[in-house]
């Protein structure tokens, strides 16, 4: 193994991780924020010529509930984010140590010595 072996296996692996969380979250943004949209869309259309026209407090009722779910969708989000960043990180980490432990093999160096995943993945 060398360096663009071991290259290879740190693209491919964060092609792998990367686009599967990019989807997860495409998904979830997809379905999440097609419902944001229309409470949105229904809110301001009844504001403007429906029951919410001269109900301020009740306006504002539910302008505190699209408040909190754009929230949670942000929240949702900046999670689904982080764990992808973590297994990009892990990717990486797999494929240096995968290149590490394979060079040190050829030089005749011990398994149990060397231990099957990185020191350095969470």
């Amino acid at each position: 193994m060398n360096f663009e072996d071991i290259l290879s296996n740190m693209v491919a692996g964060l092609q792998q991780e990367i686009g599967a969380g990019i989807a997860s979250i495409r998904g979830f943004i997809d379905d999440q924020g097609k419902l944001l949209a229309k409470q949105a869309e229904m809110l301001a259309k009844s504001r403007a010529t429906g029951s919410l026209r001269d109900d301020d407090e009740l306006f504002a009722f539910f302008l505190e509930g699209l408040e909190t779910n754009t929230r949670n969708l942000a929240r949702v989000i900046t999670m689904h984010s982080i764990i992808t960043i973590e297994k990009a990180w892990n990717a990486l980490a797999h494929a240096l140590w995968g290149g590490i432990r394979s060079i040190l093999q050829g030089a005749g160096f011990p398994d149990p010595l060397l231990p099957p995943d990185p020191p350095f993945s969470f």
